[in-house]
This record gives structure tokens, sequence and C-alpha cells, in this order.
């Protein structure tokens, strides 16, 4: 009695364990159609002929999941000239480690919900068009210091945007590479970024940014630093 009441309790756990499984993948296939729905241009057919909501998202040309729970952990459709808005649906996307859409065609605002990934460690949204400016904070959303996992951050060359770098990002501690060059920021470089100790690559180069730099820099790993062609004073302004 005791055996099969124990294997009915196993099976119900299996049984609930499989159906939110597939609720999540569920969750991840809704949050990439409606992606795929907020594209307006997809010039080479890429998303509209691959993307099959008949097959499973994990061989949709730019998708990559998980081996063990076969979610979607990784996106990748740099330079096949997109063009359309950045869904805030991607941030269901909560298995996601590897964000990139770069050198596309993409508009509008960063949807703040890119704040609920949580895992994500490398995000590129560079070479877009990406513009407006959001309230109080800039058209970078300060919800970014919430990635606290994230090494790689690129958001250049995003000429429509508008405002400073925001002061949570230095937030990210365990960040790597940070790149916003030529995306029309302004005001002072917030004093934090210059505390990223783990940065080994800092470029904020061709923007409209002012102030000084600090002449004490906490950044021991930085290989490279570019900061020219703004209107800063201090040691490196130049470079």
């Amino acid at each position: 009695m005791v055996s099969s009441t124990f294997s009915f309790a196993l099976s119900i756990f299996f049984l609930n364990s499989f159906a939110l499984s597939l609720n999540s993948i569920i969750t991840d296939k809704h949050a990439l159609i409606s992606f795929r729905n907020s594209i307006t241009s997809d010039p080479n057919a890429i998303l509209s002929t691959n993307w099959s909501q008949n097959t499973s998202v994990c061989n949709w040309i730019g998708v990559s999941c998980g081996l063990k729970h076969r979610r979607v952990t990784a996106l990748n459709l740099s330079g096949y000239d997109l063009a359309g808005t950045a869904a805030p649906h991607l941030g269901n996307l909560t298995f996601l480690r590897y964000l990139d859409i770069s050198f596309n065609n993409f508009s509008g605002f960063l949807p703040f919900e890119l704040s609920k990934l949580r895992r994500l460690k490398v995000m590129n949204v560079g070479a877009n068009s990406f513009t407006g400016e959001m309230p109080t904070c800039g058209s970078i959303p300060r919800e970014i210091g919430r990635l606290s996992y994230l090494r790689e951050l690129h958001l250049g060359y995003n000429d429509g945007f508008q405002g400073g770098v925001p002061t949570e990002i230095g937030n990210l501690s365990r960040l790597e590479i940070l790149n916003i060059d030529n995306a029309s920021l302004t005001r002072d470089i917030p004093s934090s970024i210059f505390n990223i100790s783990f940065l080994t690559q800092l470029s904020l180069r061709d923007n409209g940014l002012s102030g000084s730099i600090p002449t004490l820099l906490n950044l021991p790993r930085i290989e490279v630093l570019y900061l020219g062609n703004n209107k800063l004073r201090g040691i490196g302004s130049g470079q």
C-alpha cells in the first residue's frame, strides 16, 4: 500500500514537472512569435519562412536551447537587415544568456522588460536605430543595471539615443566589456562606471560626453580604454 501510494505521488510529481516544463517552453515560443510579429521588414525572409509554429523553437534560425530543459538560452540575429521594434516579450525568455540583434534596423525604445533577463551574460544591440527619450532617464533604461550576471554590454552606433550613461550600469559588477560608441550620449560619465573592477574594455568614444575623468581609476583589469571625441577633461580623454 505504501509502495503504490509512493508510486502514485511520484507519478503526479513527474506529470506536474512535465506540465510546468511544457508551459515554460510555450512561454518561450509565444515570446519569440511576438518578437517576429514586431518585425516590419525581413528582406531575406529569414523569420517568415523558418520560424514556423509547427516546428520546435530550438530548430529556428538564430535560436539555441539548453540541453536539460530545452529552454531558449541564446538568440543571435545579427546582420539579417531586420527592421521593427524590440518587442517587450523578449523579457519572457527567462533562461536567455546571449542576446545579439546587432547590425539590423531596429528602432524605438529598448524595452525595460529586458531587465527581467537575469541570466543574461551578453547583450549586443549595437548598430541599429534605437532612438527616443524614455521618461526621466534617457533612452538607455536604468533597469539594465539589474542584469547582475552581464559580462558584455554593446549599445554603440545607435545615434538616436538621448541622455546620458545610466548610473545603474555601475551595478554590473561582473561586466567585462562596455561599448557605447557613437550613441549621441551627453552629460557626465557616472563615476560608478570607473569602479567596475572586472572591466577589460571600456569604449565610450564619439559621443557628446562632458565632465572630468577621475585621476584614479579603479579598473585593475582594463586593457582597452577609448574615450576620445567627447568633451571630457582629464587623463586619456583623447584616446
